[in-house]
This record gives C-alpha cells, sequence and structure tokens, in this order.
C-alpha cells in the first residue's frame, strides 16, 4: 500500500512540474475514485467523489478506523463535466481526474440506456481520464459503495485497484474490467457485457459477481458462483477453488489454468456450440486420506468428479442466460461470426434468438498436477 501511495505523489509531481501547467501539487484534489448515479430531480447525474488526503499519503500514515470516516464529494449536473465544475466551487483545491482509478455506476444510472451510453462517451472523450480506469456496477448506489471504500482506506480510496492487484487472481469470481476493454466488448456485441459487481454491506465492500448489461442497459445480476461458471468458460477462471467431496471429505482444487476452446457445429438443422474446457488444478488433500490420494485410481476418481462440478456448473449458468435473460450475455455471436460465418449469417444475427435456441454441448477436461495435504 505505502508503495501505491509514493507512486501517485511521485506521479502527480511528474505531471505537475513539467509544461503541463503550472499549478502546485496542493493546489489539486485528486480524485482516485468516482461513482456515478442517475439524480432524482432536474439534474441528469449525482457524482460521488473520493478525494486522497495527501497529508496521510505523504506522512506515511495509515487511516485510523477510531476516526470518523471520510465521505465521499457529492455534486451535481447534467455532465460529468459540469458537475466536477461545480465541485471546483465548493472548494480551494481544483478536482483534478488525472489520477482516476476507478469508476462505480449505480443500478438506476445503468438500466436507462441512454445514460449509460452518455456516461460512456464522456469518460472516453475526457481527455484526463485514463482508458485503464477500472469500471464496477453495483445493484444499489455508487454513493453508498463510494462511502464504504472510504471507509475501508479514507486516505487513498485506493481500495478496489489494491484488490484486483492482491486479491482478485485468488477468488476468480470477478474479473479486472478496464474502460478500454468494455468498450470494446459492449461495442461488438450490440451493446453486450458483464460488469464487475460491487455491493456495500455490513461487513464493509464485497467485489464478486456481475452485473449483466444488454443493449447498453442492466437486466441482471450473477452471483459470485455463475461469475465463476462464465470465467471459466471464456478460459479466464484460473484463481477458482473448487470444492469436491471424496471419501466423505471436502477437498478444494485450486485452479492454475484454464484453457477453453468453442467450436460450432449444425446437426439436423439445429446449431450447436461445442465447449471444450482444459483444466489443471492442485488439490488439496485431507490427512485422513493422505497416502490414498497419491494413488494414480484416486487421482483420476478426484479428476473426474471435479470434471463432473465444473460441466454442472457452467451448464448452470448457460441455463441463466438461455432461460432467466434469454440473451447471449456470453457474447456467443461474435465467437460464431469468427469463427464459422456461413453458420453465423443463418443462425446469428440475432443473438438473442439464437442463443435461446441453440444447443451447447461442455466437455471439461481435469488434471491434477499437485497435490498438498492438510495436516
Amino acid at each position: 500500500m505505502k508503495w501505491i501511495k509514493q507512486c501517485i505523489l511521485f506521479l502527480a509531481v511528474c505531471f505537475l512540474s513539467g509544461c503541463w501547467d503550472n499549478k502546485e501539487m496542493e493546489d489539486r484534489s485528486y480524485i482516485i475514485t468516482m461513482g456515478i448515479d442517475k439524480s432524482t430531480d432536474d439534474n441528469r447525474y449525482v457524482i460521488t467523489l473520493a478525494p486522497a488526503q495527501l497529508s496521510s499519503m505523504n506522512s506515511g500514515e495509515e487511516s485510523s478506523s477510531s476516526e470518523a470516516p471520510e465521505k465521499g464529494i457529492i455534486v451535481k449536473g447534467d455532465t460529468i463535466a459540469t458537475a466536477i465544475r461545480q465541485a471546483d466551487t465548493y472548494s480551494s483545491r481544483q478536482v483534478y481526474l488525472g489520477q482516476l482509478k476507478t469508476v462505480v455506476l449505480g443500478k438506476e444510472l445503468l438500466q436507462e440506456k441512454e445514460y449509460l451510453q452518455s456516461v460512456l462517451d464522456e469518460l472516453e472523450r475526457n481527455q484526463d481520464i485514463s482508458g485503464k480506469i477500472i469500471l464496477l456496477g453495483t445493484k444499489g448506489t455508487a454513493k453508498e459503495c463510494i462511502d464504504a471504500i472510504l471507509e475501508a482506506d479514507a486516505s487513498t480510496g485506493l481500495f478496489i485497484w489494491d484488490f484486483y492487484k492482491n486479491t482478485a487472481q485468488d477468488v476468480a469470481v470477478t474479473r479486472k474490467l478496464d474502460l478500454e476493454t468494455f468498450l470494446r466488448e459492449i461495442r461488438s456485441s450490440s451493446g453486450s457485457s458483464i460488469l464487475p459487481k460491487i455491493e456495500a454491506t455490513e461487513q464493509g465492500i464485497k467485489i464478486g459477481g456481475g452485473i449483466v448489461i444488454s443493449n447498453y442497459a442492466f437486466i441482471g445480476s450473477l452471483t459470485g458462483k455463475q461469475e465463476e461458471g462464465v470465467l471459466l468458460l471464456k478460459g479466464m477462471g484460473k484463481g477458482a477453488v473448487i470444492d469436491g467431496i471424496w471419501k466423505n471429505n471436502t477437498i478444494p482444487m485450486w485452479i492454475y489454468k484454464n484453457k477453453s476452446k468453442l467450436y460450432f457445429s449444425e446437426q439436423n438443422n439445429e446449431l450447436f456450440c461445442h465447449i471444450q474446457l482444459f483444466i489443471e488444478g492442485s488439490a488439496e488433500g485431507s490427512s485422513l486420506e493422505s497416502k490414498s490420494i497419491f494413488d494414480s485410481d484416486s487421482l483420476t476418481e478426484l479428476e473426474n468428479i471435479f470434471e463432473i462440478i465444473i460441466k454442472s456448473e457452467i451448464e448452470n449458468t448457460i441455463a441463466l442466460a438461455q432461460k432467466n435473460y434469454k440473451k447471449d450475455i456470453f457474447d456467443i455471436a461474435s465467437e460464431l461470426k469468427k469463427k464459422n460465418f456461413e453458420l453465423y449469417n443463418k443462425y446469428g444475427t440475432d443473438a438473442n434468438e439464437m442463443i435461446q435456441n441453440m444447443h451447447f454441448d461442455v466437455s471439461v477436461s481435469v488434471k491434477i498436477r499437485t497435490i498438498g495435504v492438510v495436516d
């Protein structure tokens, strides 16, 4: 954490010491995290800003949990730019988005296609904002999340950034999604993608699961397990931990390699999507079975157990898309177009209708490469 704070200070000094402008570091309010909600009054947006507390960062002191947590700066406007300018009228320091790391979008905003498109357009065009900022969505308000983030880290607001740097790769119930990637995905799929989900709970900030976007609007959310299924399907499930029952013992397997291969075929005038998953993992053995777990027959049995679990998990997530949402949340149409243009012309021009009628054939191959014994 300390080196990240120092990097922010260093970058800020670099930006300000050159010919960019003549503003001193203490003359700016550096916004690290920003939340955007739909307004309930005459304004379009409610913007919640989480500024870095440079005095705490410079001293190297962590925020005291006994102190009252900082709250986000609340401003309103018909655009992000006008809201930011409004924030400047309330502060002696100019609000600066050049160090912005994360943006949280509230549910009510995400439900409005026009609002989401406008926000994305403005974020993309703002020259101060990097295309690498992390985007997340929430089923509540973005303000609640920003306030919870500041409770967790009032000095920097770097909670989300730190989570994706230090923790996300070990849980595989979410993925780091930056603005550039989200824009590319949503444009190539006619408005469909899955935003990482963030929640403000009584225990604090929780990141996991997904916010499903179709036609540039919120249609539902995924649990952590459902998002895990999406990531496994896409070959992005590294870090997932799958629990299997073997000889009345719970055996967890940590996935350290996940490859996915998709191909398509037509059978009796029906479209089939064949999904082949190749998983390598490390299983933890119980001391009760610490000897037999090393046997080749036991390993094969364990691998079969995990293959069944992973296959079921992915099929459940596919069923959610087909029956509940009736939307191509996996962007299968784009894969079909790339891999079999002839079948795409026949079946894929209406992606949502295609996904509802498509047959999925899921096969999973699991190889346990290492065994750890739990005492």
